[in-house]
């Protein structure tokens, strides 16, 4: 018999997360486990209830945010228990890299059935990342997109207001320090990511796995309309790397400052720390149920 802690905010979704957390205690019960129900009512309660749970599983109900969040009470464990997710969010960066189903009655199959696999966990000073951390245009972008655009427009609304961003020629002078060297220059935006998902979209980053040690950096240049103009096409065929002018590394450790910008991170889509940013890659702490034939 396995036991499961659900943890999700009763208030997300127009409540539709605790509906589906009754549906899937209601099927865990009906398969011979053990389920407690674990609403949060305030930022942060997530990380403190999977840090004290007693489950041998901790489920994720909701979106990056709450699989953050999750994440970061696991990591602070000695022997965390396993990472369960139920994808409830609008873009389901991390379920859509571990080819976990995006409906709830699919997802409750692959928590069931699922194998514990390795999940690295990025630390950005003392914040937990699982997906992207952005700086400079595509950070300040998405502070623009509210939560009824990210519904109905879903991934889409990132890229066109990202597009829309890159146009207006912002800069930003940026030292960033890694285990291979120092790259010092001006940058429109810097993205680092640990998938191959970025804004829902897949094959940004074909190389990244979600267990590979590494972050995968992406630094822009200034952007010009042309560089402008390519980007999508580049974004949207894995090949971000190649576009003119971009850096990309990969690196499990990373420094970013700035001698003049007080820019701010997003990471897994919410605002997060100011620079400078110390960056770390945590391997084999978390484990996340996964089909091994789902798998990529």
């Amino acid at each position: 018999m396995t036991s499961y802690a659900l943890i999700f905010n009763p208030h997300a979704g127009h409540n539709g997360a605790t509906a589906v957390a009754d549906r899937i205690a209601k099927r865990i019960k009906a398969a011979g486990h053990q389920v407690d129900k674990q609403p949060t009512s305030r930022p942060g309660d997530a990380t403190t209830l999977a840090f004290t749970t007693l489950a041998d599983v901790a489920v994720a109900i909701g979106g990056d945010g709450t699989i953050n969040e999750v994440a970061a009470g696991l990591v602070k464990r000695r022997k965390p228990p396993k990472l369960g997710i139920i994808p409830q969010g609008t873009v389901n960066n991390l379920a859509r890299v571990l080819h976990i189903p995006l409906t709830a009655d699919a997802a409750f199959d692959n928590l069931l059935e699922g194998q514990p696999h390795p999940l690295d966990i990025g630390m950005v000073n003392d914040q937990v990342m699982i997906s992207t951390m952005t700086l400079g245009v595509l950070a300040n972008a998405a502070v623009s997109v509210s939560q009824k655009e990210k519904q109905r427009f879903g991934p889409f609304v990132f890229l066109t207001r990202g597009l829309r961003s890159l146009s207006k020629n912002q800069h930003w002078h940026l030292t960033i320090d890694s285990a291979d060297g120092t790259w010092e220059r001006n940058t429109t935006f810097l993205l680092v990511t640990m998938t191959n998902s970025v804004g829902g979209f897949l094959n940004f980053a074909p190389q990244a796995k979600p267990d590979d040690g590494y972050f995968h950096v992406f630094v822009a240049p200034k952007m010009t309309w042309r560089r402008t103009l390519l980007l999508m096409p580049y974004f949207l065929t894995g090949n971000f790397s190649k576009l003119p002018g971009m850096t990309y590394f990969a690196t499990s450790q990373l420094t970013i400052t700035s001698p003049t910008a007080r820019l701010k991170s997003r990471i897994d889509g919410d605002p997060s720390d100011r620079l400078p940013l110390k960056m770390r890659v945590i391997s084999d702490k978390v484990q996340v149920l996964v089909k091994p034939a789902l798998l990529p």
